[in-house]
Parts: C-alpha cells; sequence; structure tokens
C-alpha cells in the first residue's frame, strides 16, 4: 500500500433522477481529495438523459463506464465494478445519492493515521429533492450487536480492495440488503474498523424511497434475516433471526450452556409504597425471582444490613427456601462493598447483580442476559429498566461530562433516534440496578471500586471493562422495573463526582461513544 491511499467510487446505475444523478455526479467532481477513479456500472439504462450523461462523464480520464448488455440487478452489476477497481479501497455510492466534496479527502486522513484499517463509515443524513438536508444519524463506534439489528453503518462505507475481493464481493439472492451482507462479512475479518463522526454522505430522499420508508422494498428486510442469521452461524453464535414490524431484526440466541448464576440482591429491608400499597422491596423482588423465572439453576445471595428487621429474613427464607444464601453486612453502606462480599459468598459461574428496588417483567430475564456472555469478549449485559409507570429509566449509560441514562423518562413503547431504543447494542456503561457479569471478568477487573460507597460504582466498573477490552450490551428484550432509588438515599457527594471525573475524564468526555445520536436527540430538544 502506497503512503496516500487511492480509492475506487463504486456506483451501479439504471435509470436515476436525472437531477439526482447530475448532483451525484457533481459531488464526486468536485472532490478535494484527487486520488480516485470512479467506475460507473451502467446495467442497461433506458432514460436517453441518463445516456447522455454517463457519456458526458466518460469524457473524464478519471472515470470508467462499464456498460452491461442486459440489465443484471444491483449484485451483478456493483461486482463488475469491484472487480475493475484498481483503488486500495473501494467507496460505494449510489447513482442518485451525492458526497459531501471533502468526503475522500476526510477518510484518507483516517487511514494514513492507521493503516490496519480495513473498513471505515461515516455519519449520514438525507437530502429531499429540494436540495434541502435533514435527519442526521449520529452514529456509534464500531458496535457489532447493533450491526445484527439494523444495517446502520450504511452510507459512506469505505472497504478495503482486497477484502472485499478475497470474501467474493456482493452475493447474489441479498437484493435489497446485499450491502449489509457485505458489511457483516467485512466486519467479521477486519482488522480494523473506524467511523468518523462527521456526514460524509447525503442519502436521497424522494417519496417511495427505502430512506423515507423502511416498507419501501419489503424483500430487502427478508434478504437482510437471511443475511444476519448466516453471519450469527460464521461467528458461532446460535440464535434465531426474525424480523419485526419496526423493520429492524431481532435475535433469539440459544444458550449452548447453562450456568450456574448467582443473584446478588443487596439490601437493609426498606418498606415503601409502590403501586400504591406498601411492600417490603426485597421480598418483592425476591418473590418476582420465583415466581417468573424459566431458568432454575440459580441461587439468591442477600447481603442484608445488621439492622435489617429480623422478620423481613424470615419471610425471604420462607420464599426462597434453599435457593437462599443470607450474607449479614456489618460495616457502614457501601454498595460495592456489599456487592463484593456477596460475590465471595456466591457459588455461581455467573453473577446477576440485582437492587432490592426491582421487580422481574419478563420470565426468560436470566437466559436474555446471559445468552451474550457466550462470546467471550461480553463483559456485561444489562435489560431494559422501567419506572414505575412503565416509563423507560434506563436503556443504558451515555457520557457527556458524567454518565447518563439513555432514554430516562421516555414512554415505554418510544423507539428513540434510529431506533436505538429498540436494538441490543454494546453500551459505554450499564445500570448496576441489574447486570449479568461473568465471575472471571467480575475477578478479572477486581470486582467494584469500594472509593465510590453509592454512586457511580457502576460507571467505574464499566470503565474498567472497557479498558481491559470488554464489550458492555444491553438489551430491550428483557424487562424489569426498577422503583429509582427508592431504597437509599440518592444524593451523590462531591467526593465521587470529583473521583469520578477525574479517574475517567477521557473516557467520560470522549465524543465517538456508543450513543451520540441519544445525546444529540436531547440537546436538540433542550
Amino acid at each position: 500500500m502506497t503512503s496516500v491511499p487511492f480509492f475506487s467510487i463504486v456506483t451501479p446505475v439504471f435509470n436515476p433522477p436525472v437531477n439526482a444523478f447530475r448532483d451525484c455526479s457533481t459531488s464526486v467532481a468536485q472532490q478535494t481529495c484527487t486520488d480516485w477513479e470512479w467506475i460507473l456500472v451502467d446495467d442497461g439504462s433506458t432514460d436517453p438523459e441518463v445516456i447522455q450523461i454517463l457519456n458526458f462523464i466518460e469524457m473524464n480520464p478519471r472515470v470508467t463506464v462499464i456498460r452491461r448488455e442486459k440489465n443484471g440487478g444491483i449484485v451483478a452489476a456493483s461486482n463488475d465494478g469491484i472487480n475493475a477497481a484498481q483503488g486500495q479501497f473501494i467507496a460505494l455510492l449510489d447513482h442518485d445519492d451525492q458526497l459531501t466534496l471533502d468526503a475522500l479527502e476526510t477518510v484518507q486522513k483516517v487511514l494514513i493515521e492507521n493503516t490496519d484499517i480495513d473498513y471505515v463509515y461515516s455519519d449520514e443524513d438525507k437530502v429531499n429533492e429540494d436540495g434541502h438536508f435533514f435527519d442526521r444519524f449520529r452514529k456509534p463506534r464500531f458496535s457489532p450487536e447493533r450491526l445484527r439489528g439494523q444495517n446502520y453503518c450504511c452510507h459512506f462505507s469505505v472497504l478495503r480492495t482486497s477484502l472485499v475481493k478475497e470474501l467474493g464481493g456482493f452475493r447474489e439472492g441479498f437484493d435489497g440488503s446485499q450491502d449489509y451482507d457485505l458489511f457483516l462479512r467485512v466486519t467479521e475479518q477486519a482488522r480494523a474498523i473506524a467511523h468518523i463522526p462527521k456526514v460524509l454522505y447525503h442519502w436521497r430522499s424522494v417519496q417511495g424511497s427505502a430512506s423515507l420508508n423502511a416498507d419501501a422494498k419489503p424483500y430487502a428486510l427478508i434478504a437482510a434475516q437471511k443475511a444476519v442469521q448466516e453471519h450469527l452461524h460464521r461467528v458461532g453464535i446460535k440464535g434465531v433471526v426474525e424480523t419485526t414490524p419496526e423493520f429492524y431484526l431481532k435475535t433469539t440466541r440459544t444458550l449452548t450452556k447453562k450456568p450456574r448464576v448467582s443473584i446478588i440482591i443487596p439490601t437493609c429491608g426498606t418498606k415503601k409504597r409502590v403501586w400504591g400499597r406498601e411492600m417490603v422491596l426485597v421480598e418483592t423482588a425476591v418473590a418476582s425471582i420465583l415466581q417468573r423465572s424459566s431458568y432454575s439453576d440459580y441461587e439468591i445471595v442477600v447481603v442484608y444490613d445488621s439492622h435489617t428487621p429480623s422478620e423481613v429474613l424470615t419471610q425471604l427464607s420462607k420464599i426462597a427456601g434453599d435457593q437462599l444464601v443470607l450474607t449479614e453486612f456489618t460495616r457502614p453502606f457501601n454498595f460495592s462493598e456489599k456487592i463484593n462480599l456477596g460475590a465471595v459468598k456466591a457459588t455461581g459461574d455467573v453473577l446477576i447483580l440485582l437492587n432490592d428496588d426491582t421487580q422481574i417483567e419478563s420470565p426468560d430475564w436470566i437466559e436474555g442476559l446471559i445468552g451474550f456472555l457466550e462470546e467471550s469478549d461480553v463483559g456485561m449485559v444489562g435489560p431494559k429498566l422501567l419506572l414505575e409507570d412503565k416509563r423507560i429509566q434506563s436503556a443504558g449509560h451515555y457520557f457527556k461530562i458524567g454518565a447518563h441514562n439513555a432514554g430516562g423518562g421516555s414512554a415505554y413503547k418510544e423507539s428513540g433516534p434510529f431506533s436505538v431504543l429498540t436494538i441490543p447494542a454494546e453500551r459505554s456503561g450499564l445500570t448496576m440496578a441489574c447486570v449479568a457479569i461473568p465471575r472471571r471478568v467480575y475477578e478479572h477487573v477486581g470486582g467494584l471500586c469500594t472509593e465510590f460507597p453509592g454512586a457511580f460504582n457502576d460507571v467505574d466498573f464499566g470503565n474498567k471493562l472497557m479498558l481491559h477490552g470488554y464489550r458492555m450490551i444491553w438489551t430491550p428484550h428483557v424487562e424489569l422495573f426498577h422503583f429509582e432509588s427508592l431504597s437509599r438515599d440518592p444524593d451523590v457527594s462531591d467526593e465521587e463526582l470529583e473521583l469520578v471525573e477525574g479517574r475517567w475524564s477521557s473516557i467520560l468526555n470522549a465524543d465517538d461513544s456508543y450513543l451520540p445520536d441519544f445525546e444529540s436527540s436531547l440537546a436538540n430538544v433542550g
């Protein structure tokens, strides 16, 4: 590879809207980077104006027009372009879309900085027939789990040519989602993947197009389902992929192992009013586990303060029987220390940390959490947490000068920007009201830091996981009620705030997080 990457822009063409095609051509011709060739594959266009434009474009020495004798479809046309590519990288551009003028230059700078990158994708927006740009998609850093639910990478995608050719380019049988299938295969093999948090691509939106109506091409969703199902097989994940009414994909994992699970619940036996009646929180939490869980191999480790009423402990024993492990905590309140003690007493290979102010909603909650843990680099998994009125309490953490709960206060069925609240995905952190963690991972990173007795212990723990290369996944397909902070004082001390910011400021203030689209939506509302 030369020190300056050369790009082959590949564009299959078949009777695009003439004005859109002209705009597309202008966006390429005016690139600030000059290290490119443009390969257009005319797939049997019949519009005389389109043919005329192709003839004009071909006068540029950087442009190659390949004319197919008959229409073969987007896969065949795109592969003709790939086969003709001379550049080290292939840049995919649809015939009615536009690149920003600095698109290739921006990608080129990233590739020069890291020569191991095999795939680059950028943010995108949409452009309507009047030339108005709207609906910016601020994408996350590479999120393999989210990619299994939706083709969020999409535009602008630049891929190393040698890898694309090695994988056979686009595959027949995936029309409408042929790029999705390719991205899945490329990301499985790529040495490094880069996200550029900047709009480099304008997706044309016209009435009836897929950019405005997800159901405009129903066959594309079926092809996407097939692509993800085959992807799971290649990477060794057992599961079934389904399409959803919201036009994304849902993977239900099949457990290949059934580990012993230890559910660790810290408590002091607090009694509060929820749903109009007074309840002992920990009793409600434990009862819901016993009554609703479809998974059977678990124990419940309750770490209780010394002043916990004895009648609460007696009732817990009646509810849980020999599945209950009672462990007394004799020191001043420290959530982290209590959890660490519970982990010492636990016998399971998987630890589920659970607040006492919770109630199980999904019967398959344990399976739904631990299924992700069969991937060795997944360090923690969390569910969709719901408030008493069923609004969302947390959909994981996003960082912006601190840590915040994504979706907090949103309606139960709120999908969030670009479906971020409906698709399992990596997160920068998870609310520790309910998380599943492999014991080996918990011990590897040293458990919870006792310097955070009340707040930010989950933020600190999550950042330790990231530092050690583990992924954290949030799933909306497991639901629990979390009667937020009902069991203790929710105030945050200045010392804890200073400690978490001092220790993790480089991560907390990072621009390229897993939820930039969500942060942006809040900023726009504000």
